[in-house]
């Protein structure tokens, strides 16, 4: 007579491959990033340029941004999460226009 056990997780490694379970992988797109290295971004009241930036493993976009205004509190470099950042103008731009042009 023969009797089966289960097989635990410390033999899992004895049964055939074919019988192991696949364990699913996510493939992440990689999209366009919002924001390029050098640009103005708002972080709260804080104005801040685009340091560099990469992307998490759940693809989500991470910022390296270095605060030029606002209360830095000793820190002026951070890592934020691109949904926490939106698009300002450059604060180092001379705002007035002139055109060259007749």
């Amino acid at each position: 007579m023969t009797i089966h056990a289960p097989i635990g997780h410390a033999n899992r490694s004895l049964l055939p491959r074919s019988l192991l379970g696949r364990r699913p992988t996510r493939v992440y797109l990689a999209a366009e990033f919002r924001f390029a290295a050098g640009d103005s971004v708002a972080f709260g009241d804080h104005v801040a340029i685009v340091m560099t930036r990469s992307r998490s493993a759940f693809g989500r976009e991470i910022y390296y941004v270095q605060l030029i205004t606002g209360d830095m509190a000793g820190r002026p470099f951070r890592t934020v999460e691109g949904s926490h950042l939106t698009a300002c103008e450059n604060p180092y731009e001379n705002r007035v226009q002139t055109s060259s042009r007749p």
